[in-house]
């Protein structure tokens, strides 16, 4: 396992629990934490934008980032969702191993 964390933002709350509930149910993610009322400062078509935002940290294995850049094409939001891999070089060995096992089991029906 290569575990990593999947960094997005969406504008809601219930966008960003439907994506989490997706990515959890469909096994391509062991955990997602939602941080609610982060401030984002970006350009966008030549514009200044600040808003708030719902980052999703999306706690994974390197291995599912196409399955999970999919689900972002289909569900997302965003015209260009953020879609940001951070490795996870050191953890506690029982919650990586309980990331490990939540990731390998088929999907509840």
């Amino acid at each position: 396992m290569n575990p990593v964390i999947f960094f997005t933002t969406v504008e809601n709350k219930k966008k960003a629990q439907s994506i989490g509930n997706h990515l959890v149910k469909n096994r391509l993610a062991a955990c997602v934490n939602i941080i609610s009322n982060i401030e984002s400062i970006y350009y966008w078509k030549d514009q200044l934008h600040q808003d708030s935002e719902f980052l999703l940290m999306i706690k994974s294995d390197a291995s599912k980032k196409e399955n999970i850049q999919k689900i972002f094409d289909n569900y997302h939001p965003y015209d260009l969702p953020e879609l940001i891999m951070v490795t996870i070089d050191d953890g506690s060995v029982e919650y990586l191993e309980w990331m490990k096992q939540n990731l390998g089991k088929e999907m509840d029906e």
